[in-house]
């Protein structure tokens, strides 16, 4: 039996965590190695319960650009159906998504920068253990903490927390854009800082970091998108105008400005 590779399956749905991305408009992430090295003792595992944040599809709450092409959305709900064939999946957006919904797809609308929102959602579960829990919702630091500290006891011990596209756009870094959260410390660097010193920076979103203390874990990745044409002559006008950080790749695709963060839960004693 061949050996199935997560980016084969990332890119036959358009994925943008794959390696070609949704469409020649939207350059891809990358993410699949990182996850594959993750999740795969987990492919053949019965009663996985795996949540995802942000599906990527359109309706009346938000414009998620990621639709392209006539793509109805939420490819990686279809991407995870089918490498953990096993996994009970849930999925929630601030959009509703519910075509996506099957025996083992269960979607739900969610505001990720809401207590209550997410509260409810926790109580109208069924089972609200996770093994696995991955944000790819807003990518506002803000939206990350308050989910992040909202959904962490709904982690299994011993499970993971992903978070992705981490970005400078927080306290004392970039103040502009759709991500720009100037009030709010960036998750990547909340981590980053806490990882290496246990220091817990500010201004953050956390109401409590009682939780802190239960991760096992901190593991940063740096995958390199795979750029489009455009993007490289976007980045070589930006050099030339004196706007990029580093060089002609922007600050959070390079080695030292990780682009996401795994949270390993502590196991139980």
């Amino acid at each position: 039996m061949p050996y199935i590779q997560l980016a084969d399956i990332a890119d036959r749905y358009s994925c943008d965590k794959g390696t070609r991305g949704p469409s020649s408009k939207w350059s891809a992430n990358n993410y699949v190695d990182v996850y594959q090295a993750y999740l795969h003792p987990l492919r053949k595992k019965k009663k996985i319960n795996l949540l995802e944040i942000g599906l990527g599809v359109t309706g009346p709450n938000w414009d998620a650009k990621i639709v392209h092409g006539g793509n109805t959305g939420g490819a990686s709900m279809k991407m995870w159906k089918e490498y953990l064939p096993k996994a009970r999946i849930t999925g929630i957006d601030i959009n509703p998504a519910s075509w996506l919904d099957d025996k083992q797809v269960k979607t739900y609308v969610v505001d990720q920068g809401s207590h209550e929102s997410l509260s409810n959602f926790l109580k109208t579960h069924p089972d609200p253990k996770f093994d696995v829990i991955i944000d790819d919702g807003s990518h506002r630091a803000d939206h990350q903490q308050v989910t992040l500290e909202m959904l962490w006891p709904s982690v299994k011990p011993g499970g993971l927390y992903f978070i992705e596209d981490l970005n400078d756009y927080g306290y004392g870094g970039k103040t502009g854009g759709p991500h720009a959260t100037p009030d709010t410390i960036s998750t990547r660097d909340f981590f980053k800082r806490y990882a290496r010193a246990g220091e817990i920076a500010g201004p953050n979103a956390f109401r409590s970091t009682d939780f802190l203390s239960s991760i096992d874990d901190i593991m940063f990745h740096s995958p390199k998108p795979r750029q489009r044409p455009r993007d490289i002559g976007v980045e070589i006008l930006r050099t030339v105008l004196g706007r990029a950080a580093s060089g002609i790749m922007r600050l959070e695709w390079v080695a030292d400005s990780e682009r996401m963060v795994v949270l390993r839960k502590a196991s139980k004693a």
